[in-house]
Parts: structure tokens; sequence; C-alpha cells
């Protein structure tokens, strides 16, 4: 067995194995779970370059909906989850800075970036996927397309670095953390969201686990498992928040009763994920009783000198 990308402990088997019940991917894939850190990680192992198969044409963060009803829902959805994140962890700790330059790393069609924008901030954003940059662009964003080992950076020039869901689908996130670090001015902050593999959620469902998204995540944190990956990446003053999705509990229901993704794009997917936010209080109350929530946030600072 593999290294933990994390902790570097020898992998113990897989403990989970689930299909790709969100688009299809041919084959079954797994995930071992680092007995030291709690790290999960994907198997089998790919390549970097490898990584591009796993999201289709199609992939929900990538698309800009043209359709007019389904677009309208589209903006409703995403004029309220920047509502939300701009008050919650990790985007609050902007709220104590004055604007300044900011990198969204997994940036998607730029829909973070575009908000920071609009609140003054200068962003640039890094996206693999060639149409989400050319998107971005279309949005008046900065976009440099490719991963962060690809792009070129300029050392020491940024006051914040955001990952929004996509530090799991990195193979080496530590490796990552250390070149966003390069990357920040002293005293800079990154603020990063993930599922939470510590969760209740994770742990009732297993393969069914909306959340674990195989094969496009291929690590998996916890609270443990991320504090050590930015502390090894050089980060200090490391805090932790957990917080309830909307989507993650009925999906993962969805999930287990179908065995897949009834509602993959267009306006069903729109009107299922608006129809989720309905359920929000009974999972985060849920969340309360049975463990922690399913998002997993955290923010740290690169320290001076």
């Amino acid at each position: 067995m593999p290294p933990c990308p994390i902790c570097s402990t020898t992998l113990p088997p897989a403990s989970i194995a689930s299909p790709d019940r969100g688009n299809a991917t041919p084959g079954r894939f797994e995930v071992a779970i680092c007995t030291v850190c709690g790290a999960g990680v994907s198997l089998p192992l790919v390549d970097p370059a490898d990584l591009a198969a796993f999201y289709p044409a199609g992939y929900g963060p990538h698309t800009q909906i043209d359709r007019p009803l389904v677009a309208l829902i589209s903006r409703a959805i995403r004029w309220w989850q920047g509502f939300r994140a701009w008050r919650t962890p990790p985007l609050a700790a902007l709220r104590e800075c004055g604007p300044g330059r900011g990198l969204d790393v997994g940036a998607g069609r730029g829909d973070r970036a575009a908000m920071l924008v609009a609140r003054g901030w200068r962003m640039t954003a890094v996206e693999p996927s060639r149409a989400a940059a050319d998107r971005i662009r279309e949005r008046g964003v900065e976009a440099r397309e490719g991963v962060l080992e690809t792009v070129e950076l300029e050392g020491e020039s940024y006051d914040f670095a955001l990952f929004q869901h996509s530090l799991e689908h990195t193979i080496d996130p530590v490796a990552d953390l250390r070149r966003v670090h390069a990357a920040l001015k002293p005293g800079g902050l990154v603020m990063i969201t993930v599922p939470n593999f510590g969760s209740w959620q994770r742990r009732s469902f297993g393969g069914a686990w909306y959340h674990l998204d195989l094969p496009r995540h291929r690590v998996h944190f916890g609270g443990p498992a991320l504090e050590r990956a930015l502390l090894q990446a050089g980060f200090g003053d490391v805090a932790l928040h957990r917080s309830s999705s909307a989507v993650g509990l009925p999906a993962s229901l969805q999930y287990r009763v179908f065995g897949r993704c009834l509602f993959p794009d267009g306006l069903g997917l729109r009107v299922a994920a608006g129809l989720c936010v309905l359920s929000l209080p009974l999972t985060a109350a849920l969340d309360g009783v049975l463990g922690e929530g399913d998002t997993l946030h955290a923010v740290a600072r690169r320290p001076h000198g």
C-alpha cells in the first residue's frame, strides 16, 4: 500500500468502496483511511495527467447555464450561497481586512472570485479546465489555466488564498499548500473548505456518502489531517470550524436508496438543490446530536518573518 500524503504512514487496506455515483466514470474506486492522521486516500492512485478524465464536459462546477429559467434558479442559489459564505467561516475572516489581492485555487466557473471582485478585491483564479477558465475571464476576473504545479504565481504577493472545495481534488495537498505559502505575503491567510471526513454522515453512509465524490476527490480530510497538512506546509494560527451543508444529507440518502444521482444537471439539479435548503435546519440539528457537520473549514496564516 502507498504512504499517506499527509503523514507518510503506510496505508492499511481500503475500507470504503464506491462507483462514481455522480458522473458514472467506469470502474470501482476505494478509499484507505490512515491510522495515524485519519486522512482518506482514494485508490487506485493516478498520475496528475490522468485526473482530467474524471471530469466530464458537463461537470457542474465548470458549467454556465444558458436556459433562462434554469439560469434564474441557479443565480438565486449562487446569491444565497455567496451571502451565507461572506458571513461564515472561512471567508468571514476577510471582513476584518481591507480589500487587497486574492488567489482562488480551483475556482470552477468563478462564483466566489466574482463575488470578491464585486466587494473590491483584485482576484486571480487558478483553474485547470480551459472552458471554465474562459468563463471566469468573461466575468471580468483574471484566470490562469492550469494547476498550482504548472501556473506561475508571484512570490509574496497575495493577501489571501482560497481553496473552496478544491484541496480534496489534489494528489499532493501539502505540496500545493507550500506553493500557496510561498505566494502569500507574510501574514497572509489561507482559507479552506473541504468535505468533513470526520463527520457522522461519512461514518454512517460509507461509500454512499455524497461528499466522497469518487474518483474526483483524491484526499479526504478530517480536522486532524487538515491541521497537520497546514502545519507541515509552514502555516500557523490554524483555526478549524465545522458546518452543515444543505445538500449533503439529502444527497447521501438519495445515493443510499437509488445508488446514483437522479438529477445530475439542468433544471432538475437546480430545483433539487433549492429544495435541499429546506432540510438544512433538520440537518444542523442532527449534526449537533450525532457529531460533526459534513463541511470542514480552516483559516491559517503565513507567519511573519
